[in-house]
């Protein structure tokens, strides 16, 4: 690309100069060309490409070395293996200089008093990036306190951002050394985790990092089908979406949350992008469910549930629940007075659930007052199954769901914060009942809610089907989408995905709307 350049501005040259006089471009200018040239090398993937071609810019001359030197060190952040064993750490002929280092990775087990002391002598660092770049070593039970050694950078303006891969046959590294547990002082402002299924491991870390760290950004992202069990799910939501006090971006990708943990996200005072999938499956259901109730129930079976013991558990008890829901959905019986708080019925402490002993399955107790004396706690909460494990324990509808449903759909039409939101279908791959039919009064309320949000500027909706459930299901979809962008004026794109099970998809949106302002986008 660089000999591109060099021809044409050669060749411009020849055309305009008369004299054939050399114009040399003033410094900035050039150093505007290589910052461009800097930033398309950052996003090529090819890494050996990208270091011949800064290599070439650093060669034309001196200007553009020392330019070069210091665009490097701006973009490409460079391994702490690297850097310590730079030789000629002060020959002003090498790009890589220690004094001028922006930005190293480190691997979590390499975090001591040994490499603080050395990152300490970088006076030009500013982040640091903690990996796991060792697939023994990537258990972190016990060992988050290793962070505490972070504490002794010098210079408090550094940032340090995590990115860990975590596999389900992961060992604890050998030699660990006992820290005493203590605040951590340094900023964190990403924290990012891909992880695998929870075989004969706990992630229950993650949580605690999460809470130490408070970090500003949040990615989880697990691997899908690592493993022949099924999919990946990290059943601690709820309690990571009850540190939301610091999330100004949180990013859910290939994972559902359950409905507690997207009312706490929604709570989340500064965020402003959020991505994230439910299992629309479960909320079809609960409507299905409540117009299924109130063509047959009865006050007998009212006051049958009111006598039932509060502790019975239930395998599938979607029966005689819409007696516990309020009365703000159009759909829903007028029999509820009972009230009640969600900002004070998950008052509960972590539990870790991804500990082979704790593994188990959210029970759904028939009785409200089971959830008003004992608090809800979503974080194992399934309907449908993502592995075998799970598949034959699921399918249930707390009797608060509803309620809930309600609650996020408030949240969501009067957030002020969030200005781009992705939401998408996850249904679990071992559901046997994938092949549903959405209901067209949770699209409606689903839809109404978004329609009356006026910030939330780019929007982005994935839904799934099964082949047989085409047609039906992209009508009442598209149907619901024209009527809300018919009334939101805020919006600037949709984005809309059919998740198929057959090979064509739409080319367009089949419908007219009003709203000129918002763009559609097929994907």
């Amino acid at each position: 690309m660089q000999q591109i350049i060099n021809k044409r501005l050669k060749e411009n040259l020849l055309e305009n100069n008369d004299n054939h006089k050399i114009i040399v471009l003033p410094l900035i200018i050039q150093k505007q060309i290589l910052f461009f040239l800097y930033e398309e090398y950052k996003n090529m993937k090819k890494v050996k490409r990208d270091r011949n071609m800064i290599k070439n810019n650093s060669l034309i001359n001196w200007d553009w070395f020392k330019i070069s030197q210091l665009l490097f060190h701006g973009f490409f952040p460079l391994y702490y293996d690297t850097i310590i064993n730079n030789s000629n750490k002060n020959n002003k002929f090498k790009i890589i200089n220690n004094n001028l280092v922006k930005q190293i990775i480190i691997d979590y087990f390499e975090i001591n008093n040994e490499s603080i002391n050395f990152i300490n002598n970088l006076k030009s660092l500013e982040t640091i990036y903690v990996k796991c770049l060792n697939s023994e070593e990537c258990s972190f039970i016990n060992s988050i306190w290793i962070l505490t050694f972070l504490n002794r950078l010098i210079n408090k303006d550094i940032v340090v951002n995590f990115k860990l891969k975590l596999g389900y046959d992961c060992y604890e590294p050998k030699q660990l050394e006992v820290i005493e547990k203590e605040e951590l002082l340094f900023k964190t402002n990403q924290f990012i985790v891909i992880y695998d299924m929870e075989f004969e491991t706990s992630y229950k870390f993650i949580y605690k990092m999460i809470k130490e760290l408070n970090p500003k950004s949040l990615k989880i992202k697990p691997i899908l089908w690592a493993s022949d069990s099924g999919e990946s799910h990290l059943q601690q939501y709820h309690s990571i979406s009850k540190l939301n006090q610091n999330y100004e971006s949180i990013e859910i990708e290939n994972d559902f949350i359950p409905l507690y943990a997207l009312y706490r996200f929604l709570k989340a005072p500064k965020l402003q992008t959020f991505k994230f999938d439910l299992q629309f499956h479960f909320l079809s259901e609960i409507y299905d469910t409540i117009i299924n109730n109130d063509s047959d129930n009865d006050s007998d079976n009212s006051d049958s549930d009111n006598n039932s013991d509060n502790n019975s558990d239930s395998d599938n008890n979607n029966s005689n629940n819409s007696s516990y829901y309020n009365s703000n959905s159009n759909y829903n019986s007028n029999k509820d007075k009972i009230e009640l708080d969600f900002d004070k019925m998950d008052n509960f402490k972590y539990k870790d659930f991804g500990d082979i002993e704790e593994r188990k399955s959210f029970k759904v107790h028939k009785n409200i007052q089971f959830y008003i004396d004992n608090g809800i706690n979503e974080d194992n909460q399934i309907f449908c199954p993502y592995s075998r494990q799970e598949s034959f324990n699921c399918y249930s509808i707390p009797p608060y769901s509803m309620s809930l449903w309600n609650e996020c759909l408030k949240l969501l039409s009067t957030n002020s914060t969030i200005t781009n939101l992705s939401i998408s279908h996850n249904c679990g791959d071992y559901c046997s009942l994938k092949g549903f039919l959405y209901n067209t009064n949770f699209l409606n309320d689903f839809m109404n809610s978004l329609a009356n949000n006026k910030t939330i500027k780019a929007l982005t909706l994935y839904f799934n089907f099964k082949e047989k459930e085409i047609q039906n299901n992209i009508e009442i979809i598209n149907k619901s989408i024209v009527s809300m962008l018919d009334q939101n004026t805020t919006l600037e794109t949709i984005s809309i995905c059919y998740k198929q099970y057959w090979d064509e998809k739409p080319n367009e949106f089949p419908y007219t709307i009003k709203n000129k302002k918002c763009k559609i986008i097929l994907l």
